[in-house]
């Protein structure tokens, strides 16, 4: 069953009109008929008060002298008043004198109070007969309400009469008026639903006004204008990124909101073959190699969640069933109101650049092999040398000349520092073979480790060392304590005259911790904050300053293997600040380690 509101509006416009106006009549035509009743009931007071009045007067003679027979022929009088059901005229003793009854009706009880009362039977007056101010009988009159029930139905058949006039009167100006309302209505209706139907911007609804509905087919119709202005511009922008995608060499493609791919270019196809452009939802997941298809899948469906940019290397099946490796990028495009409207990507090829990477990696290992090997196999050799020359220097000394002591000397020193490169180079290439550790380590313990493997150092240069705060990380100890004996170490041999303050802490900073080593020493001028962390690489070459130069590289090492980095901020004689990351992996409830100090 339709209700009101499902009503065509034309039918609305009528039903409201008669509503209104029949609402309207009903109340003013109530309004009259109530006024008139009330006003009738006072005048029906003020004229039986006069009536009765009238004859009481005259009945005066004939109390006095006791003539019914003249009472009786002064209340005949009231034959003319059709509604009187009973007059009676009553002595003082309350006897009847004369009576009028012309339907039989009983006289009212006699009542010597002047009063006129209404009952659901009639009215009932009565009046006092007086003669010299003296009361010498009472009038009783009983009249009926025909009169005023008379005059309600006259007056009522006068307003259903005007009401129904009215009502076909209104029914015929609504019919023709409502379509002033109607026509304008329709057009808008006509017009949106053509728009609906057809995708037709450029549609517009007919102004047959220039009313408030005329003001909203204005403002309907250049909102069609600006829509179809939006639509050529997307549709432009759209071939435009459709010429573009086909033109570029990567091979791009969209998908909506949910991560259904819906277009794929040119590239795609002639990589993939036919069968890519039959996909349908996520059908694209079955050119992905199967060793690379969960986790492409998981990145994926993480992305559609959160919202963040998907990266990715893995590989596709071409055409011919070989795979290649490609990285895929995708970004969401936003709405005005921040929602993803689709996702746009590009997929690379880079297989070329991953075997050039492989091999490099392969090589670079081969080599690490290699440096570690040699490196290994000299320790024994170098320990000869050194033993050898302390065995000529202790024995031969004496039979050596100067030039000879000399030479044997430079032997010495040589064979000193050799076996200091051959060790920095084994602990570098160990740095690097070192499997990589993934469990907590409390990295304040590891610094206090630290401190009492340099308590020597730290005494003879009557150093003090501090440390933060300092968390728990996913390093190995191993790792973590060549880093701070590399760092700290460092502090304390480029140092001023002033004793080393050496001052450890770290805050966290998204997904990592970020260390920083701060000292007072020397400083470093800012052009060399790169070069300093090769290998081999030393600024200081005097004697004032040993080691190899290897340390800092050792460092460097370590932290990009677990996929940190490490950089210094300094100025010359102002001390510098040594900062590397570690992947912080905060566990919740992890304590923070208490601030301690070693002097």
């Amino acid at each position: 069953m339709r209700t009101f509101r499902d009503i065509p509006i034309k039918q609305k416009l009528v039903i409201m009109n008669m509503a209104a106006t029949t609402a309207a009549l009903l109340l003013a035509g109530l309004g009259i008929v109530l006024t008139d009743s009330l006003l009738f009931r006072r005048y029906l007071q003020r004229d039986l008060s006069s009536l009765a009045k009238i004859i009481a007067d005259n009945s005066t003679a004939a109390l006095t002298f006791n003539d019914p027979r003249a009472a009786a022929e002064t209340l005949g009088a009231l034959r003319a008043r059709t509604h009187v059901l009973s007059a009676c005229i009553y002595r003082p003793n309350g006897s009847i004198l004369a009576r009028y009854a012309p339907r039989g009706s009983a006289c009212p009880a006699v009542d010597r109070r002047d009063e006129i009362r209404f009952s659901r039977e009639g009215v009932v007056v009565s009046q006092g007969i007086l003669l010299t101010g003296q009361r010498v009988g009472t009038l009783m009159l009983f009249y009926d309400l025909g009169e005023i029930a008379e005059r309600i139905k006259l007056y009522g058949s006068t307003v259903f009469g005007v009401l129904t006039a009215s009502s076909l009167l209104a029914l015929l100006l609504s019919s023709r008026l409502r379509t002033v309302i109607e026509n304008p209505i329709s057009q808008l209706v006509r017009a949106s639903t053509l728009v609906s139907e057809t995708g037709d911007y450029g549609t517009r609804a007919e102004k047959l006004s220039g009313d408030e509905m005329g003001v909203l087919v204005d403002r309907f119709n250049a909102m069609l204008a600006g829509i179809q202005s939006r639509d050529d511009d997307l549709k432009r922008e759209r071939e435009r990124f459709r010429f573009m995608a086909e033109s570029m060499p990567q091979k791009i493609f969209t998908a909506t909101p949910t991560g259904d791919v819906d277009y794929l270019n040119r590239q795609w196809v002639e990589f993939a073959g036919p069968g890519l452009e039959r996909i349908e939802d996520w059908g694209w997941a079955q050119f992905v190699h199967p060793e690379d298809l969960e986790e492409n899948l998981r990145l994926w469906r993480h992305s559609i969640e959160t919202g963040e940019p998907f990266h990715f290397e893995h590989r596709f099946r071409r055409a011919d069933g070989k795979y290649r490796w490609h990285l895929s990028r995708a970004h969401a495009m936003r709405d005005a109101g921040g929602k993803i409207s689709m996702w746009i990507g590009s997929s690379t090829d880079i297989h070329e650049q991953k075997e050039k990477e492989e091999a490099l990696r392969r090589a670079n290992d081969d080599l690490q092999q290699f440096a570690y090997a040699a490196s290994h196999d000299l320790q024994e050799p170098i320990r000869n040398v050194a033993v050898y020359s302390e065995i000529v220097s202790r024995r031969y000394h004496d039979l050596l000349d100067a030039e000879g002591q000399q030479f044997l000397g430079f032997l010495k020193e040589g064979g000193r520092r050799l076996a200091t490169l051959v060790n920095d180079l084994l602990a570098y290439t160990r740095a690097g073979m070192a499997e990589i550790v993934e469990a907590p380590v409390d990295s304040s313990v590891v610094f206090e480790h630290t401190l009492a493997s340099l308590a020597e150092a730290i005494r003879e240069s009557q150093a003090t060392v501090t440390c933060g705060p300092l968390p728990r990380v996913y390093v190995g100890e191993a790792h973590l304590q060549q880093v701070f004996q590399n760092l700290i170490g460092n502090a304390l041999k480029y140092r001023n005259e002033k004793a080393p303050c050496i001052h450890v802490s770290a805050v966290g900073r998204g997904a990592d911790w970020c260390f920083a080593v701060e000292d007072n020493g020397i400083g470093i001028d800012p052009k060399y904050k790169e070069k300093i962390f090769g290998v081999f690489k030393r600024l200081h070459h005097d004697r004032n300053y040993s080691g190899t130069g290897i340390g800092l590289a050792i460092c460097q090492r370590v932290v990009e293997r677990y996929g940190g980095r490490i950089w210094v901020e300094s100025q010359p004689a102002k001390g510098s600040t040594f900062f590397f990351t570690v992947p912080r992996h905060a566990q919740p409830g992890d304590p923070a380690q208490v601030e301690s100090s070693v002097g």
